[in-house]
């Protein structure tokens, strides 16, 4: 379990950080969206498998969402503005995940 949390930590932490310093590179949103795949497939293999995760759940439905998000704006990046709420709440959720992680590993 710890390999699969450190995992997850490390993705997690991709994230984090393409979210908190944005570009206006134009594959911004395509490496944010590789990023949130990452984790999310990291999540789906066995992360929040356990009781101790079941609010994982909805983590994991807002980050599917989001992926669809992020696949809208790869193909166009002028829609940003449109999304900047839940782009906002994906910011803090992957804080919030980011946390839980640092909990199961100390």
């Amino acid at each position: 379990m710890d390999n699969i949390l450190k995992s997850a930590q490390e993705q997690f932490r991709e994230v984090q950080s393409l979210l908190i310093q944005p570009s206006a590179n134009n594959d911004y949103f395509t490496q944010l969206s590789i990023a949130t795949e990452e984790a999310y497939f990291v999540m789906n293999s066995g992360m929040c498998n356990t009781a101790e995760c079941e609010h994982c759940m909805q983590h994991r439905d807002f980050i599917r969402s989001v992926m669809d998000v992020l696949g809208e704006l790869e193909i166009d990046s002028a829609k940003a503005e449109k999304y900047t709420t839940i782009l906002k709440e994906y910011a803090a959720r992957v804080n919030l995940i980011l946390e839980r992680i640092a909990i199961f590993l100390s």
